[in-house]
């Protein structure tokens, strides 16, 4: 069979669609020369350009530019130093309940199979009876309930089943930001309809135009926290069957209450079925925004148009998910009354700062939302990257949320309330009130807010200035390792390090944060990794042996394994140590580095904390960032090999998982020892794939 070369032809459609730079591209195509192709072969055509969907353009994105000014904020900053309360993201863990359950059905074979769209009985009758005890709503577990995968999935669906191509959607304004993409994804027309602080942030349905196809209505509300009385959902659905328009009634917040109001529901109404969908998450009260599940009731006729939807679009929630989620919503642990008692808490730290900052803010019944006014003559999206870059705190700019989110920040409680004070410390450690107008700040000050707005404020990133400043600690660390081993044997030269070395920007510096995962709390910690050099002063090994009686040996471990030289608290001083502490000071990893007499450095015993031991261990990653941190070394110090010896089957494959190659045997004590190393090359590639851990 012959292969014949294909004409690449430019069509007409993509002629009329180029910009210059498309043309130019063409134009380089079409000097290929033409061969003819035999007529019983269909000819195909590249034009190396595939224009995008219409719709991408009509979508303005506000949430991934503030998302991405928070990306180029950390990058300047360090990530670390950045705090984000802008997003909706519980920093709380979910309910045991729910976390046991799961993994008990993960472990079900039954739960891996393909299951319906619409959901399991098991978390249908857990929402028709919890639906039964908080709204003394009657709900029919068969016909009247449908899972999603989250609250926005349930929107789409009920987009797809309803609106056609250019129907109204009636949007909140300031309102939850998704809806603008979901309309614009389904290419429907918006229609905002404000919401005035004066009147609490309560629709007027006098003013609504009657044809829209779908209302959305949010409360509790996102942004600002408001709730809406029994008689604002009689009105909505009054209006809703006089004008023929479905209601999507997205109560996402309705468990996050403060003063002890619950807020309604619009299920409450009667003939509120027939016209409305109520859909809630599990990803606020419940904190499991990374489970994606949520329900949403109705009529049965209502939950047979949805289920319809989701056929076109396939797919289904996970069997141990949705059974996470019945669990989640019994709340037979009273999850729901410590979770609020958490967020009502921190409110109240940050209302008292705000005020303090000349701020009016004031409690909300609930949310875990805060809605305050910005500073006189600034724009939201300029206090916003003022406070970010200043102070280095991250607020969400109410523009996100519609025209009349403009002169609002919204400030989210997703840190605790140790994090909370030290952020509105730094904010008014850089001079930032709530209540100083724009123009009465420095010039300098002003001049960098515009350069904010503008996207032109710049400064080196806290990583390239983080690398210049280590490679000049080296030189300084090089002068005094020489004055140290100058009477030493000469084999420690191998410990220096190397004079104009070229290192990687992504080596595991002494003294930088990592990121390491606590598995039972499922949440990321942050711990920092200094070494201790040979030969150092005896208050180092003596204070490194107090730490380890006091964490690692004051009680009785029986499933950790630590090594002799730790039981025993022995110290090498010809070693060089690697230490790795979480924020809390706790010695979460331990190991050290030597020159043996085939002039290679070895790895020798690395220890994790106890805790982090077994099938149960509480913190992961220790290891592995002790073993960056190595390799680092031997780069600095221009030793292009690293091994390691063990004889115990784990920390083989630990090695292996991270690139190290077998090399031969070695005996100890008797013991044959599997030898595993790093080349120069493996070291870098090591540190590569490591490179997401690291925290500046």
């Amino acid at each position: 069979m012959k292969i014949l070369p294909i004409n690449f032809i430019e069509t007409n459609k993509t002629r009329n669609n180029t910009n210059n730079s498309q043309t130019n591209k063409l134009e380089l195509i079409n000097s290929t020369p033409q061969v003819k192709v035999p007529s019983n072969l269909s000819q195909v055509y590249f034009t190396g350009i595939i224009p995008r969907a219409n719709r991408l353009a009509k979508s303005d994105y506000l949430i991934s530019s503030y998302i991405a000014e928070i990306g180029k904020a950390r990058r300047f900053h360090g990530d670390r130093a950045v705090v984000d309360l802008s997003m909706g993201n519980p920093d709380l863990t979910p309910p045991e309940k729910a976390k046991k359950v799961l993994q008990e059905k993960v472990n079900d074979l039954w739960s891996h199979r393909y299951n319906s769209p619409k959901g399991e009985g098991t978390l249908f009758h857990t929402v028709s009876a919890w639906m039964k005890k908080r709204f003394n709503v009657e709900i029919n577990p068969r016909t009247e309930v449908m899972a999603t995968s989250g609250s926005s999935d349930a929107v789409d669906h009920i987009f797809t089943a309803y609106a056609n191509h250019g129907d109204k959607i009636l949007v909140p304004n300031p309102g939850y930001s998704l809806y603008d993409d979901l309309i614009t994804r389904h290419d429907l027309v918006k229609v905002p309809f404000n919401l005035d602080a004066k009147k609490g942030y309560l629709p007027d349905f006098s003013t609504m135009p009657d044809d829209a196809k779908i209302l959305i209505l949010n409360y509790p509300h996102n942004p600002t926290g408001s709730f809406a009385p029994k008689e604002t959902f009689e009105a909505a659905v009054k209006w809703a069957k006089e004008t023929q328009t479905l209601i999507i009634h997205d109560m996402d917040n309705s468990e996050i209450t403060h003063s002890g109001i619950k807020p309604p529901s619009i299920m409450q109404v009667d003939g509120a079925k027939e016209v409305a969908y109520q859909v809630h998450t599990m990803s606020k009260a419940q904190s499991m925004p990374g489970f994606r599940v949520a329900f949403t009731v109705s009529d049965s006729e209502n939950i047979a148009n949805l289920l319809d939807a989701k056929y076109l679009s396939g797919g289904s929630v996970y069997v141990p998910v949705q059974h996470a989620a019945a669990a989640a919503l019994k709340d037979e642990e009273g999850y729901i009354d410590k979770v609020n008692k958490i967020y009502r808490n921190r409110k109240n730290t940050a209302i008292n700062w705000l005020n303090k900052l000349g701020s009016d803010a004031k409690p909300t019944d609930g949310t875990y939302y805060l809605w305050t006014k910005i500073p006189p003559e600034f724009t939201s999206d300029e206090f916003f990257k003022y406070v970010l870059h200043k102070a280095h705190v991250a607020f969400t700019p109410g523009d996100v949320f519609g025209s009349n989110g403009e002169g609002y920040v919204r400030i989210v409680m997703s840190a605790d309330e140790n994090v909370i004070n030290k952020c509105f410390e730094r904010i008014e450690k850089a001079g930032i009130r709530f209540d100083t107008p724009k123009s009465q700040l420095p010039q300098h000050i002003q001049d960098e807010i515009r350069q904010m707005a503008e996207g032109t404020y710049s400064i080196e990133p806290k990583s390239d200035r983080d690398f210049r400043q280590y490679i000049s600690s080296l030189k300084t660390l090089r002068e005094e390792l020489l004055q140290r081993f100058a009477s030493k044997d000469t084999k420690f030269q191998r410990l220096i390090p190397q004079e104009n070395v070229e290192l990687p920007w992504n080596i595991l510096k002494n003294g930088q944060s990592v990121y390491v995962q606590n598995i039972q709390e499922a949440k990321p910690l942050f711990a920092e990794i200094t070494d201790i050099t040979p030969f150092s002063n005896k208050a180092e090994y003596k204070k490194l042996a107090s730490e380890i009686k006091r964490q690692w040996l004051k009680k009785d471990y029986p499933q950790a394994d630590i090594l002799p030289p730790y039981k025993s608290l022995t110290f090498y001083p010809d070693a060089h140590y690697f230490t790795l502490r979480t924020d809390d000071g706790r010695l979460q990893a331990l190991a050290n580095v030597e020159i043996q007499n085939d002039g290679v450095v070895w790895g020798r015993s690395l220890n994790t904390a106890p805790w982090n031991q077994g099938k149960n261990g509480e913190i992961r990653g220790c290891g592995k960032a002790i073993i960056a941190r190595m390799v680092s070394f031997c780069l600095e110090t221009g030793n292009k090999v690293l091994k390691f010896a063990t004889d115990k089957p784990e920390n083989i494959r630990l090695y292996k998982s991270i690139g190290m190659i077998e090399d031969g045997t070695r005996n100890f004590g008797g013991t044959i020892h599997t030898v595993l190393k790093f080349d120069e090359e493996g070291m870098k590639t090591f540190l590569n794939k490591y490179q997401i851990n690291l925290s500046f």
